[in-house]
């Protein structure tokens, strides 16, 4: 299903292209862009929001414009409740915000673009650079994973700041020591989440992603970057925190619900969660006890089947947005 929304998402965006002979690009992020109606304008889809952005980079003339144009796309909005979420003129952007409502979404768009570049037209706004207000030399790039309309001016500043800003972060050092300790301590946290879910009764799904998502974090905050080097690391450590927290879940609960009855102390009871798991001798002692360690054998491996499930994507995921970052985040390119 989810495969299945985000091509939509993308036939959405070109096909808007196509019909109102936008350019579309896939990269740095999904995107239609080019001029309508003299503006420039660019739609982009917020996932986490499931809405469409229009942006229109235009300036009034006078107040009463700025006036007509914010009660123009109330009433616009007004009147298209289920497919529009909000309008606003702020800072020379006009934005309309577009629902995600399926089939209906390039035509919902479609009207959107036109009322948006129809309303600056009627109240005499006019092309600008949204930086500066600059009128000329108009076009668009990607800066730093977004696409964005301004001025060549304004477009080589951004660039020169992205140029010093990858500089500084490859001039950073790694602070492995440091990076280090976070990954474990971050690993522990992750773990820890896992250890008191398992004493609740219940083991959420996501556990192993938070063991990830925590080491990664705190390796890059303690170690003040995140390198391939610190990426692997972090997840080598979130891999083992996998296992063990769920061996010491296990011996923790042996120790709080049979502890008393078996007069086992703290260490005793890993002692015993050794014998089940490794001595397979226990086995032959009776249908009884081969039954039980064959249910306590089972059920931790269920829980790590979903353990590992879980940090298999969140893995997947860090590495995707790493070398996604890395590629994009200092990029400042001409579009068109």
């Amino acid at each position: 299903m989810n495969v299945g929304k985000v091509m939509t998402n993308t036939s959405v965006l070109q096909g808007l292209a196509n019909n109102c002979r936008l350019q579309y690009v896939n990269e740095p992020e999904p995107a239609a862009f080019g001029v309508f109606d003299n503006f420039g304008i660019v739609v982009k889809y917020l996932a986490s929001e499931r809405q469409y952005i229009i942006l229109v980079s235009a300036a009034a003339t006078s107040d009463e414009a700025v006036n007509g144009m914010i009660s123009s796309l109330s009433q616009f909005a007004g009147e298209r409740k289920k497919t529009i979420n909000y309008t606003s003129y702020l800072d020379k952007v006009v934005t309309i915000s577009v629902r995600d409502v399926g089939k209906n979404t390039i035509s919902a768009l479609q009207e959107a673009v036109g009322a948006a570049t129809y309303f600056c037209n009627q109240f005499g706004f006019v092309p600008v650079c949204k930086y500066c207000g600059n009128q000329m030399d108009l076009g668009f790039f990607a800066i730093g994973g977004t696409v964005d309309t301004m001025c060549t001016q304004c477009f080589n500043k951004k660039q020169a700041e992205t140029s010093n800003m990858a500089m500084t972060e490859a001039n950073k050092q790694f602070n492995l020591p440091m990076g280090i300790l976070g990954a474990v301590l971050g690993a522990l946290i992750g773990g820890i989440v896992w250890i008191i879910t398992y004493q609740l009764g219940f083991l959420l799904f996501i556990t192993g992603a938070i063991i990830v998502f925590c080491s990664c974090m705190l390796l890059k905050k303690m170690g003040g970057k995140l390198t391939v080097g610190g990426l692997i690391t972090s997840l080598v450590i979130s891999l083992v925190m996998v296992f063990a927290a769920e061996y010491l879940a296990v011996g923790i609960s042996l120790f709080t619900q049979g502890g008393s009855e078996l007069m086992l102390s703290f260490g005793d009871s890993f002692k015993l969660l050794n014998m089940l798991l490794f001595d397979n001798s226990l086995n032959d002692v009776g249908y009884g006890m081969s039954s039980a360690i064959k249910e306590l054998k089972s059920g931790m491996a269920e829980d790590m089947i979903y353990g590992l499930i879980s940090y298999v994507v969140a893995a997947v995921l860090f590495i995707v947005d790493y070398a996604k970052e890395k590629k994009v985040k200092y990029q400042a390119i001409r579009l068109g």
